[in-house]
C-alpha cells in the first residue's frame, strides 16, 4: 500500500508538471497527467537531438514554474501520504527546479544539453515511479547521461547529429 501511496505522490508532481500542456482542460487522472507531461520534456529532447534551441526555454520556463508551484504547495498528503519515497518526490523538486531554469537560460547548445542532462536525472526517477505507458529510458556511453525517450529509435540529445544513434535504451 506505502508503494502505491508513493506512485501517486509522484504523479501529483507530474500532473502539475502537464498543467501548461493541458491548460484548461480541467482536471485529469494521473496516468493521463503524465502522458500530457511527456511533450514539454519530449519536445526539449527532440530540439537537442536536432542541434536546434527552437522552443527549448519555453517548454523549460513551463517545466520550472510548474515545479516551484509544486514544491510551494507541497503537503506530503498530496503526495500520496508520509513517508520516505514522498519526501524523496519532495526532495526531487528543487533539482527540476533549477536544472529547468538553467535550460531555460541557455544560450547555446552545450549550455543546454548540460542542463538537459541535470533535469533528466529526477525525471527519469520520477518515470520509475509510474506506472501504465511510459517513455523509454536511454543512456548515452559517451555523455555518461541518461533521458527519456518516446520512441525505440534512439535520437540522442547530447550529442546531435554528430552521434544521433549513441545511445541503448535501458528501461
Amino acid at each position: 500500500m506505502k508503494n502505491v501511496l508513493t506512485v501517486m505522490g509522484c504523479l501529483v508532481f507530474v500532473a502539475a508538471l502537464a498543467a501548461p500542456a493541458a491548460a484548461g482542460s480541467g482536471a485529469t487522472s494521473p496516468k493521463t497527467a503524465f502522458a500530457a507531461a511527456l511533450p514539454h520534456y519530449e519536445a526539449i529532447h527532440r530540439a537537442l537531438a536536432g542541434d536546434t534551441l527552437d522552443g527549448v526555454a519555453g517548454h523549460a520556463r513551463a517545466i520550472r514554474e510548474v515545479a516551484r508551484k509544486t514544491a510551494a504547495e507541497f503537503s506530503p498528503a498530496g503526495a500520496g501520504g508520509p513517508g520516505a519515497k514522498a519526501q524523496e518526490c519532495r526532495a526531487l523538486l528543487p533539482d527540476v527546479e533549477r536544472a529547468a531554469d538553467r535550460l531555460a537560460g541557455a544560450k547555446s547548445l552545450d549550455e543546454a544539453r548540460k542542463a538537459f542532462g541535470q533535469l533528466s536525472q529526477p525525471m527519469v526517477r520520477y518515470r520509475e515511479m509510474t506506472t501504465g505507458e511510459r517513455p523509454y529510458v536511454v543512456f548515452c556511453p559517451m555523455a555518461k547521461k541518461p533521458w527519456l525517450q518516446e520512441s525505440k529509435k534512439i535520437a540522442n540529445p547530447y550529442l546531435g547529429s554528430k552521434m544521433l544513434q549513441c545511445g541503448k535504451i535501458v528501461s
